[in-house]
């Protein structure tokens, strides 16, 4: 017994279908050909081979065009189901192997891969999904790094785009050939234990002096560590991780405090702790380093868009959302005017 390929390749050229969709689109031969490239002659001949491999008048000419019959009518919704199918292939096979655009090389810390980034991908994914006339399908690759090894991939080409954060006391990153987008100011909040704030006295970070600390990563813990010192006290470390889980889950469970981003905690929290906003505690910069010659390259403008939609350090706009961007000579403007320089 033939299966579905044969019984469909017994019908003649499959692209024969397609056209004659075209021409039902169009309303007549005359402006599907104008519209394909093709000369009218050569579709006629085509349309006459498709109703003879089915056996049926597909539509009737008018001075106006065409007039479709039953039997075109039904061949027009096959025609747009395989004309849907085709191009979904082409965009899958895009999504998955990069075809038809870049393929763009990210790499960013834990705490914003999981979150921001991903949502933001997941955004652009979908736009294109129902945006079937758009232009070229943008690839990326996500690799997780930390601020020093992102930069370094970024400075050996392993990458296109480093995602980094410094706090707001320290020196911005910079890297000759590159210019650095300022993604927003994401504040550090204070974890402790429920439990040992229920008369709320924990107000300042001396006041957690004596407590046992979770710290993060080697650049979150150092962080933490000069805080504490300009607080005037040496904080004793108990705990060491760099998954924003795991430090909410230690805090939970009264075995130390943390400080924390308030953007590791959007996607993900932990019953159990009080949060405390200090305004001794600052907040770091999110920044993307991006080579000159991508600055203006649609795939990156879309994502740095998509990033801002999703709105990266759960502040909002204002003060902590989406913060104003320096530029070499000083002027000021936010994300949607453009790139600061860091050069």
């Amino acid at each position: 017994m033939a299966n579905v390929f044969e019984q469909a390749l017994d019908l003649g050229e499959p692209k024969r279908l397609l056209i004659f969709g075209a021409i039902a689109e169009s309303g007549s031969i005359g402006a599907a050909a104008r519209e394909l490239g093709w000369s009218q002659p050569a579709l006629s001949q085509h349309m006459n081979a498709l109703e003879k491999d089915l056996d049926v008048t597909l539509f009737d000419r008018t001075p106006r065009g065409i007039r479709l019959t039953t039997a075109g009518q039904l061949a027009r919704i096959r025609a747009n189901e395989v004309a849907t199918s085709v191009t979904g292939l082409r965009n899958d096979l895009a999504k998955a192997f990069g075809l038809g655009g870049r393929n763009v090389r990210l790499a960013g810390f834990p705490s914003f891969v999981i979150g921001p980034l991903a949502a933001a991908l997941g955004r652009l994914e979908a736009n294109a999904g129902t945006q079937a006339d758009s232009p070229l399908h943008h690839s990326y690759e996500v690799s997780e790094a930390e601020p020093p090894e992102a930069l370094r991939m970024l400075d050996d080409g392993a990458i296109d785009i480093a995602f980094l954060f410094h706090h707001e006391d320290e020196a911005p990153p910079e890297l000759p050939g590159h210019m650095t987008v300022d993604l927003g100011a994401d504040h550090l909040d204070l974890l402790v234990p429920e439990r040992w704030n229920r008369a709320g006295q924990i107000q300042h970070l001396n006041d957690v002096a004596e407590l046992p600390w979770i710290m993060g990563c080697v650049r979150c813990r150092s962080t933490a560590e000069r805080l504490c010192r300009t607080a005037g006290f040496e904080p004793r470390t108990r705990h060491i991780t760099d998954n924003p889980g795991a430090i909410q889950s230690l805090v939970s469970n009264g075995l130390g405090v943390a400080l924390l981003p308030r953007s590791a905690r959007r996607y993900s929290q932990i019953p159990g702790i009080d949060p405390i906003a200090l305004a001794e505690a600052g907040a770091r910069r999110v920044t993307a380093m991006i080579p000159d010659g991508l600055a203006d390259a649609s795939e990156v403008v879309d994502l740095i868009d998509a990033l801002r939609a999703s709105d990266v350090t759960g502040g909002g706009a204002g003060a902590d959302g989406i913060a104003p961007a320096v530029n070499s000579a000083g002027a000021t403007g936010t994300l949607t005017d453009g790139y600061s320089d860091s050069r």
